[in-house]
């Protein structure tokens, strides 16, 4: 009888090279999970303009989570479900505890898109989807790590978090990627039949997803990023052996073809 998965996958690094952005080499793997009728989900940090783009390149019409589990989108219903509050009030936020504590940093609503693309190292039209956020603020922090600590403070005092991603921090509401993994999941349950979830990831913020994946395929960082998982009964845990994609199409053809 065959097994029913579902997937959910975090993006650079893991399904898209970190540096071509290409996803070739995981397409043997991406084929077989089409022919097998399996959902990949595409769960990142990225906005949903840039996840859009993405999934057009991969002829992909599943519902896919933006910037790190704030929002849903649904291509199918064309409906977007959002976790916590609004973008404009975290800028508020920001701008108020720069304004009263001094803190030091540059977020992307600081930015023009021609000094986003710049400090990204995105051509204009990238960068241009990078800064449409909807739930999320990536910044650049520019101060003291003792400070850091205490603007984190300030910004749960406000019911915002601190993720540390790639090259940014994230401000955000309380959401992440594996609470929005969990909201999916129960839409594919039918008849209380729970798909066995595939998660993939290679960074801290995948962290959470894939500590509550039925298996976890924590695909290798040549950046020497180790993520260490709690232990947890009856999960299986991968650790892949080639980076990005490749080490996503070894992960995956290991799992279906066992």
């Amino acid at each position: 009888m065959r097994k029913n998965y579902i997937v959910f996958t975090d993006l650079d690094g893991t399904l898209l090279d970190h540096h071509s952005y290409s996803h070739a080499p995981a397409q043997p793997a991406l084929n077989l999970l089409e022919s097998l009728d399996v959902p990949v989900i595409l769960n990142s940090s990225k906005t949903l303009q840039e996840i859009e783009h993405i999934a057009s390149g991969l002829h992909q019409s599943y519902p896919r989570i933006a910037e790190n589990g704030s929002l849903i989108a649904n291509p199918d219903t064309d409906t977007v479900h959002t976790f916590g509050g609004d973008y404009e009030r975290i800028c508020e936020v920001l701008e108020g505890l720069r304004t009263q504590y001094g803190y030091q940093f540059k977020g992307f609503h600081d930015w023009t898109p021609e000094q986003l693309a710049k400090d990204t190292g995105l051509p204009l039209d990238a960068a241009i989807r990078a800064g449409a956020r909807e739930g999320s603020e990536p910044i650049r922090w520019l101060d003291t790590d003792d400070r850091l600590e205490r603007f984190r403070e300030n910004l749960a005092a406000e019911g915002l978090t601190l993720n540390r991603g790639g090259r940014y921090w994230h401000v955000m509401w309380q959401a992440d990627k594996a609470q929005a993994m969990e909201y999916l999941v129960k839409t594919y349950t039918v008849d209380n039949q729970r798909p066995i979830v595939i998660a993939l990831g290679d960074g801290p913020n995948d962290k959470n997803m894939l500590a509550a994946a039925d298996i976890a395929v924590i695909v290798y960082n040549p950046d020497g990023v180790v993520i260490d998982l709690p232990h947890r009964e009856g999960q299986q845990v991968i650790r892949t052996t080639l980076a990005g994609p490749s080490g996503w199409n070894e992960a995956i053809q290991q799992i279906i073809n066992t």
